[in-house]
């Protein structure tokens, strides 16, 4: 919680003795959209507290489930380890960067290519 109960009781108490909003916010140093949700608590609580936080699951990849997955299917991408974790495609590159797992491709055919093109 950023402001204290005082402070806020403070500002909505002088909103509803007739402070308008912009006053209210020069004065309290408080932006707009911080008085409304304030206002939206009281209405809806009772009270000016924030909201507690929602409980979210954590989830993580295990390392070794990771490296058997990609062992099995070398060539399988991103998303399609992603679907199998149950995860974004985002988190199994996080996870492999933090491993140390390397998924660029540098096949024999990338290479030939190459090789031409520096003879050339």
């Amino acid at each position: 919680m950023a402001y204290s109960l005082d402070f806020r009781e403070c500002v909505i108490n002088n909103i509803e003795n007739g402070m308008t909003w912009d006053n209210a916010m020069s004065v309290f140093s408080v932006t707009r959209s911080t008085i409304a949700k304030w206002l939206n608590n009281l209405k809806s609580h009772g009270n000016l507290e924030d909201l507690p936080r929602k409980r979210y699951k954590t989830r993580k990849i295990d390392p070794e489930q990771l490296k058997s997955a990609i062992a099995a299917n070398p060539d399988a991408t991103l998303e399609e380890l992603g679907e199998q974790f149950g995860c974004w495609p985002q988190s199994i590159h996080k996870r492999c960067v933090k491993l140390g797992i390397t998924r660029k491709k540098n096949h024999a055919i990338r290479r030939a290519k190459r090789g031409k093109k520096a003879n050339v």
